[in-house]
């Protein structure tokens, strides 16, 4: 029960994160996106990397360096495999 609740927590948490940064404004004083097309769609598909990308731009000063890269690969990573674990799990329901 417990790990449940862990692995649910971890997926909800960067979309959390997102609302959190969009309400306090904090993304929209950096210029991250220029429209807000970007942001919603990352929102829905691949928040971890939407999270690192306007993270880079607010503390990064827009300027991807090593450590901001490194993070924008782990988070694609995570967010990758997130959906790939949750196509994995539909098609063991179905078999």
């Amino acid at each position: 029960m417990l790990g449940c609740l862990l692995v649910l927590g971890a997926m909800v948490m960067p979309r959390i994160l997102l609302f959190v940064y969009w309400i306090t404004g904090s993304f929209a004083k950096a210029d991250t996106w220029e429209t807000w097309w970007w942001p919603l769609l990352g929102f829905v598909f691949l928040p971890a990397t939407t999270l690192a990308y306007g993270l880079c731009h607010v503390y990064g000063g827009g300027e991807f360096s090593f450590w901001w890269m490194v993070a924008m690969v782990v988070a694609v990573i995570y967010d990758l495999s997130s959906h790939g674990s949750a196509g994995a799990k539909g098609s063991e329901r179905k078999a």
